[in-house]
């Protein structure tokens, strides 16, 4: 229902004149068809809208359906002609709704079928609508729009249209037409990509795969697809730009010309300090610097008016002196014909400590201005050897390095003070039709483009990189409304996420949640999509160096897929559903083609490291104590598929050189099963490597030094069948049955999960020609009967029947896994591993140091 006071509006805003000269207005919408989840998405003029089919139509029920806009758009076009028509009767209208309807018969879908193909019949609207007008207006009002109205005659003769469309075969080549556009525009974007030092290469797997172990008959080049891009299909692409701002895309600075502030004269001392209270209690971080720092700028006495008294006396000076050197400049010029060059003013501390000063005392946009100009020279220093176009001459390391602070520290309090906001829940709030706000625009445009040249020029371990990052984040709120600067911050954030040191990726990565939070649909999304992809363009490849920050990357990035809020929720399910099908997509075509690109399509790093990173999501996002609290997530549909797709990527190339592989993909896998308590029969694969002839038979000896699997997802050909890689397996297999059963050992059905397990495994404890992997299962043989007879002793105390799912679901609920007899012996084992593990990674390192 609408209030009285909108409906009321509408007749007023309905009385713009419509002249009979007036042409005929274009109308028009755009339809694309999303290719990982399938949904339309509907753009018209700055609108979008959402539409998909229902769960048994081919769709997901992700937005309304087709037949259901059209609906929608007839029953707004209904309700529009009766606005229009009350406005021109003066008839006022408080409340107005239409009620649209009709049926859609998909059963002419079905071949061989009879019937009529489907389209919507019955089309039929009720109207509700109040209005303090007489019944006989009323009456007139509806007579008026049954007359005028043509909604359901466009519908008609737009199905005319489309019918003379398909018979005349224009239909065909508008398909093929496309195509052909798609296609070049790839061609051209793969161009860019080459060009440009910062693109997105797609995969080059370097790792050659034997065809022996792949078994696999190759087949023409005619007959198979193209090269696939691993990158394109995994969801690397990268930040999104709009089709209007890819050329240009560039920030472009801003000379700050014609900024000055709006009050004149300087505040009183008694006011100042009131300032500086406020903002001890709103910024602390930013006082305890000036604290620290700059301790005499907080004692300020009565030489703080008179500072911006000076500030004013320097600028007349200033001004005065830039027009004795123009008229200088005017009269060399008709005289000798010689031009004047102005000498650029060398930055000094006292300057410094000056605009400090005022910028502390009267928050002046002309101080900040001057700053903002000398933080541009600074910038640009160094690609800048000339100083052409400087404002400054910075000479001083010290002076250099105050400057940048400065600058980073300065610049979000005054514009906090010259634009306030407010802020809820990450989401800011401030007046953006102000001329403060577009004042505040350009000094952002200007310190964003001279923050770029900045961190292009200084390495991340002098500290600047990760004060730059913590800064700028502060400026969000002047940020989210401007979408060319988010969009080159953006990308600076994500280079440094990339490529700079674990502090100040850890600061980018921050600054990404705080504009993900802060930001609208479209922007969140590009901060997701180009969070995942520099996770997947830094996974190409792994070593002992690589990895911690890799870890540490795909840990940081699975927190924006469970920010709290619907919009959000949907926003992590749509873009969750379309990277995991993109795996699907992958290994269905290794299962299909069994061709070698295929294989190493699925049989590779970025592959391994995207199945880990989605088991991180999930399992955070239903872990078990999670969900008691927060209900289910909208991510728990998302489990079955990714463990259907690691599952079959286990068994794609079951061979002994790419059982590293498997334990990564079983690990990830088992990170779901802790933490959510879903069960994945885990053991069927383990046992087959168990049973391989690398265990069950004699293996040659080797003078080669220990293999960590965790580097490794392929074997090294020399390690192939040798006692190294057999000791490495049974080591591995152990201890991952052990973490295994160890999940499961306060299940209440543990003793029947683990009776093929201990059969199993006593038959492989006397067969195997290892000895040492024969005493590690017999231990591990042990501690799962223990811990199979501790449960059976616990459940001879329950009065429940199995029927009772809610009770069984609550069987040893908080019982820690480490009391338990097998989880026990599994922290040992830990300990173990981690001693192991340390020393082979000291070793490693002392070798590549002797290098």
């Amino acid at each position: 229902m609408f209030s009285q006071s909108l409906l009321r509006l509408a007749p007023r805003t309905a009385r713009a004149p419509i002249r009979i000269d007036d042409p005929p207005r274009d109308l028009s919408a755009r339809t694309v068809i999303k290719g990982r989840s399938g949904i339309r998405e509907v753009t018209i003029r700055d609108h979008k809208i959402i539409s998909d089919g229902g769960l048994g139509f081919a769709g997901y029920d992700l937005g309304p359906g087709s037949p259901e806009i059209l609906l929608a758009g007839l029953s707004s076009c209904v309700g529009h002609v009766y606005l229009i028509i009350a406005a021109t009767m003066d008839i006022p209208l408080t409340s107005l709704e239409i009620d649209a309807k009709g049926s859609l018969d998909l059963r002419g879908l079905q071949p061989g079928s009879d019937l009529p193909p489907p389209k919507v019949e019955g089309i039929h609207y009720d109207v509700y609508l109040s209005s303090t007008a007489p019944a006989a207006d009323i009456e007139k009002l509806h007579a008026h729009v049954e007359k005028s109205r043509d909604s359901l005659k466009m519908a008609k003769s737009k199905a005319k249209q489309t019918k003379t469309f398909l018979k005349k075969g224009k239909l065909e080549d508008q398909i093929k037409n496309r195509h052909k556009a798609r296609a070049f525009k790839q061609k051209v974007q793969g161009r860019k990509v080459q060009r440009n030092k910062n693109g997105r290469k797609p995969i080059e797997v370097k790792e050659d795969v034997d065809e022996a172990d792949l078994d696999v008959e190759q087949k023409d080049e005619s007959d198979s697809e193209s090269e696939l891009d691993v990158d394109a299909v995994l969801g690397g692409e990268g930040v999104e730009e709009d089709e209007e701002e890819d050329e240009g895309s560039d920030l472009e600075d801003d000379d700050l010309e014609g900024l000055d502030d709006d009050e004149d004269g300087p505040i009183s001392n008694e006011q100042h300090m009131a300032d500086l209270k406020k903002l001890a209690e709103k910024d602390p971080e930013f006082y305890k610097y000036l604290q620290e720092n700059d301790a005499e700028l907080l004692g300020f006495g009565e030489d703080g008016a008179a500072t911006a008294e000076d500030e004013d006396e320097d600028d007349e000076d200033d001004s005065e002196e830039d027009s004795d050197v123009e008229m200088e400049e005017a009269k060399s010029k008709k005289g000798k014909g010689k031009e004047v060059e102005k000498e650029i003013p060398v930055l000094t501390k006292e300057m410094l400590r000056g605009w400090q000063k005022t910028l502390l005392e009267t928050k002046s946009i002309r101080t900040l201005t001057k700053l903002l100009l000398a933080f541009r020279s600074a910038a640009s220093s160094g690609a800048n050897e000339t100083g052409e176009g400087q404002s400054y001459d910075i000479q001083s390391p010290a002076v250099f390095q105050k400057l940048i602070t400065t600058t980073l520290k300065y610049t979000p309090v005054v514009l906090s003070h010259t634009v306030p906001f407010k802020e809820n829940n990450g989401k800011y709030k401030l007046a953006t039709s102000s001329k403060q706000y577009a004042t505040a625009q350009r000094i952002i445009k200007s310190y964003f483009v001279s923050l770029q040249a900045l961190l292009n020029s200084v390495s991340s371990s002098s500290g600047i990189p990760a004060l730059a990052v913590s800064e700028s984040a502060k400026l969000i709120p002047y940020v989210v409304g401007n979408r060319k600067v988010a969009r080159g911050w953006l990308k600076m954030l994500l280079n440094l996420f990339d490529t700079a040191a674990d502090e100040v990726r850890v600061a980018a990565f921050l600054a990404l949640r705080k504009l993900a939070v802060a930001s609208d649909h479209s922007v969140r999304e590009s901060v997701i999509k180009g969070v995942y992809s520099t996770v997947l363009a830094s996974a190409r490849q792994t070593s002992l160096y690589t990895l911690p920050s890799l870890t540490l990357m795909k840990n940081a990035a699975s927190e924006l897929f469970l920010l709290p809020g619907k919009a959000e929720g949907e926003l992590a399910y749509q873009l969750t559903f379309g990277y995991i099908r993109a795996l699907a997509i992958l290994l269905r075509k290794g299962v299909k083609e069994g061709s070698k690109d295929a294989f190493k399509a699925v049989y590779n790093w970025q592959f391994v490291h995207a199945i880990d990173f989605w088991a991180t999501v999930l399992s955070a996002s239903n872990d078990k104590e999670h969900v008691a609290q927060h209900g289910p997530s909208p991510l728990e549909q998302m489990l079955y598929p990714l463990i259907q797709v690691a599952l079959g990527a286990i068994r794609l190339v079951p061979t002994a050189r790419y059982y590293p592989l498997r334990f990564h993909l079983i690990r990830s896998l088992l990170r779901i099963v802790q933490r959510t308590g879903t069960f994945i029969p885990l053991a069927s694969p383990l046992f087959e490597i168990l049973d391989s002839p690398d265990l069950t038979k004699r293996s040659k000896s080797a003078s080669l030094k220990p293999l960590d699997l965790e580097y490794y997802i392929r074997c090294p050909a020399n390690y192939l069948k040798t006692r190294v890689y057999a000791d490495g397996l049974a080591e591995e297999l152990v201890y991952l049955l052990t973490d295994y059963y160890a999940s499961l050992s306060t299940s209440i059905a543990f003793p029947e999960l683990a009776l093929p397990a201990i059969v199993s495994l006593k038959r492989h404890a006397k067969k195997t020609s290892n000895p040492k992997l024969g005493s590690q299962v017999k231990v591990l043989v042990e501690k799962i009967e223990a811990n199979a007879k501790w449960i059976e002793e616990r459940r001879e105390k329950i009065e429940f029947a199995p029927n009772k799912r809610d009770q069984v679901n609550r069987f040893l609920q908080g019982e820690e896994v480490a009391k338990t007899p097998l989880g026990g012996y599994l922290r040992l084992q830990k300990k173990i591993r981690d001693q192991k593990r340390a020393t082979l990674e000291k070793a490693a390192q002392g070798d590549a140091e002797d290098l």
